[in-house]
């Protein structure tokens, strides 16, 4: 979880050219330096736990004759990390040296440094520190094995972020214990001040390797990767290498494609001075020892095999591997690379963008971007897409809404904010809680928004949320009304896919390696601004893109066609069947169209459709989940569509009225109206949900919810509005004011599709 320094580009993409003629970088970007491998804490998935007593730290002379070296090559970012790597008495010196030398380097740490450590990290900063973050303050420590660690590093995450110029990350390793803790863990990082998230995989190694049960499901890893996909429209949120290639996924979760690094463009030494590939403890693949050779000359010659990449096994016969490269090294070596079953979908190599994205290469036939029309009529015209205004001050409403602090109280964004732009009342409305009550006025408010000139997804989430609020309150609305709301859900839907359009045209870029000038990206999803060294990053990116992939010699529709595969809120969808075969339609604007089911009579509809039943009918939604823990993915396979004997379900009738028409909330309303005790139950049993330290508790978990979890989303606010006794649900263990806590968490986190 390291950073970059600052160079020039014409530096970073001269000494680049190197890479793309030898396959390796002529310096490595990145030195990871396991200072020590003691540490206070006793954390379950330890990489840095020893089975030998072979790693001494290495005494303070040697250090400061690695960072000579390291200086003199001019390697961009020195990261020092254990272990613990505050746990070294001399730290202090180390961190003095360094700023003698004037060398950028970087820090991993979980705990709050001394008062002494705290002097020397003032006088020479760290230009990027991540602090691990596990989740929640019992969830923290009781996977950390000490009390009071979750304090520590929330103080470390505010002292660091008080020093100028210091980026810092919280850093989750995504296991059994935490996953289910995520959402709040969020909200968590959001508020804590830290610049970004980082969210990584086990690796097994080091105690991980013993701890199969920590590691997730192959549905858990499914749901990760779209819940950072959901949340980069928020805040700045990097899922990090240890999963691999992601096939058409990459662009959704990453800036850049997967560029596993080890033995390439990084490396890491151990403290007994071996230098090995990456974050392994290893030492049969190290490529020498600093104490006997220079480590100039241990990069140069070492690493032959990962510099000259050839498949092996299965690889072989893979279309992807050309992209994939075999994915994670650490995951490699340890046979767990291939997570192909995860992000593999086969209908993507039937379109000219899923071919792209995922092989570089244009697909044969034509682009099906022509049929688009909702992003080419004549009255949408490009923006310049800057998200960092509106994200950040709809975000930090949404921190202190979580914290349950009065608006404005912790944050202040929305002075920065220009007060003339058309979107200026919605912000402003919206953290000040002025927004109008009348349903005709808020769809005036938001079409008057949709003219902004600080585009973003956060913001459509928004103004949907300004529509459709209302709906969850009161009934009776005018015919007018309801036009209105209709007609302003339309012209959204047109603008998010517009916004959307910019966004992701600029961002495939990397992958599809298309022959436009290849600038510098110039989105950003955090507030926080460009991370230092993106310049370098995205000249090695390139050389390595065009290693893998080559160049695509016409890319037109592509933006097209990668927004259909992944529609905008997609983990929002309702699915249904209807109890009777009656013709439903789908309505945008006042033109219809049949709503059509898949193979097996499921119908699907989205957050902006309005649909109509012709007759009176009754639509069964299956609210389903997993109850308790799936074997781990990698320890047995598992089949894509298998539930298996943990598949836990219920069906909810829901009946319609023939000839009126039905908007996404009018529908999770009338199934709330109608099945309120069930729906309930289910979404105070998904609340109450306890996590017990080592295993799940089967017996009263609800599990996660695959399908339909928004028909519980007026269940979630009634709780979340203290406007029921919920005690009845639950037995003597149970938290009533933490549930009521979870539950206006949850209810934001359906607002923030």
């Amino acid at each position: 979880m390291g950073s970059f320094s600052r160079r020039s580009p014409d530096s970073a993409s001269e000494r680049n050219g190197f890479f793309s003629r030898n396959g390796y970088s002529k310096v490595p970007v990145l030195v990871q330096w396991m200072a020590t491998l003691k540490c206070n804490l006793s954390c379950r998935h330890c990489l840095s736990v020893s089975l030998d007593n072979g790693f001494a730290d290495m005494p303070l002379p040697s250090v400061k004759i690695l960072i000579d070296e390291i200086a003199e090559m001019g390697v961009e970012e020195f990261l020092v990390t254990g272990g613990e790597p505050l746990s070294r008495n001399d730290l202090p010196e180390i961190v003095d040296y360094l700023g003698f030398k004037g060398q950028n380097w970087t820090l991993n740490t979980a705990v709050m440094p001394s008062g002494y450590q705290m002097k020397a990290f003032r006088k020479n900063s760290p230009g990027f520190v991540a602090v691990s973050l596990d989740g929640p303050r019992k969830i923290h420590d009781s996977f950390r094995g000490r009390k009071g660690a979750w304090k520590e590093a929330i103080e470390a995450i505010h002292f660091f972020r008080s020093l100028p110029g210091v980026r810092v990350c919280a850093g989750t390793t995504v296991t059994s214990h935490n996953y289910r803790y995520l959402e709040e863990t969020f909200h968590l990082v959001a508020a804590s001040g830290a610049d970004q998230w980082g969210i990584h995989l086990l690796v097994p190694e080091g105690r991980a390797a013993f701890c199969s049960d920590l590691f997730l499901s192959k549905r858990q890893l499914k749901k990760l990767i779209m819940f950072v996909a959901r949340k980069r429209q928020y805040f700045n949120v990097e899922m990090a290498d240890e999963i691999g290639y992601l096939g058409s996924q990459e662009p959704l979760v990453r800036d850049f494609p997967l560029t596993c690094g080890a033995g390439r463009s990084q490396c890491v030494i151990l403290p007994d001075g071996e230098v090995v590939p990456c974050t392994t403890l290893d030492r049969s693949f190290s490529a020498g020892n600093i104490n006997q050779k220079p480590l100039m000359e241990i990069w140069e010659g070492g690493f032959s095999r990962l510099r000259k990449y050839e498949p092996e096994g299965e690889c072989r016969e893979c279309i992807y591997h050309p992209a994939c490269r075999s994915g994670c090294w650490l995951q490699r070596k340890n046979g767990k690379e291939c997570f192909r079953e995860i992000w593999h979908v086969p209908d993507s190599l039937k379109t000219a963008a899923g071919i792209t994205v995922c092989l570089g290469a244009l697909a044969a036939g034509q682009s099906r971007g022509s049929e688009i029309q909702i992003a080419r009529s004549s009255d949408v015209q490009p923006v310049v897409f800057d998200p960092t205004l509106a994200d950040g001050i709809i975000m930090d409403h949404y921190v202190e809404l979580s914290a349950g602090c009065r608006s404005g109280s912790i944050y202040s964004p929305l002075s920065q904010f220009d007060t003339e732009d058309p979107a200026w009342d919605i912000l402003s409305g919206f953290q000040q809680n002025t927004l109008p009550h009348s349903i005709t006025d808020r769809c005036e408010l938001v079409m008057n928004a949709l003219n902004t000139e600080y585009p973003s997804l956060s913001l459509a989430a928004l103004l949907w949320r300004v529509i459709n609020e209302p709906l969850f309150e009161t009934e009776g609305f005018s015919e007018s009304e309801i036009e209105a709301v209709h007609s302003t859900l339309e012209a959204l839907h047109r603008k998010a896919f517009q916004w959307r359009w910019v966004i992701f045209e600029n961002r495939l870029d990397p992958y599809i390696r298309n022959g436009r000038s290849t600038d510098r990206p110039f989105f950003m999803y955090s507030k926080a601004g460009p991370r230092p060294g993106e310049v370098e990053r995205y000249y090695l990116t390139a050389d390595l893109n065009s290693e893998r992939w080559g160049a695509a010699d016409d890319t037109s529709g592509i933006t097209a066609d990668y927004l259909l595969e992944h529609p905008y809120a997609e983990q929002m969808k309702l699915i249904f069947i209807s109890s009777s075969p009656v013709e439903i339609r789908k309505y945008s604007g006042i033109d219809s169209e049949p709503l059509n089911s898949d193979g097996n009579g499921r119908y699907a509809i989205g957050i902006f459709d309005v649909i109509e039943s012709d007759e009176d009918a009754a639509f069964l939604f299956e609210i389903a989940s997993i109850n308790g823990s799936e074997i781990p993915y990698g320890y047995e396979s598992q089949s894509d569509d298998g539930f298996t004997e943990n598949h836990r379900s219920s069906v909810i009738e829901v009946s319609i009225e023939g000839g009126r028409k039905y908007t996404y909330i009018e529908l999770l309303s009338s199934a709330y109206l109608q099945q309120r005790g069930r729906i309930l139950a289910i979404a105070f049993h998904m609340l109450s949900e306890e996590l017990i330290y080592d295993r799940f508790n089967t017996d009263d978990l609800s599990g996660d919810t695959i399908e339909n979890e928004a028909l519980l989303w007026p269940a979630v606010r009634e709780i979340a509005a203290s406007g029921i006794d919920v005690s009845y649900f639950a037995n003597g263990s149970i938290d009533i004011e933490e549930i009521r806590s979870r539950s206006v968490k949850k209810d934001i986190d359906f607002w923030m599709f």
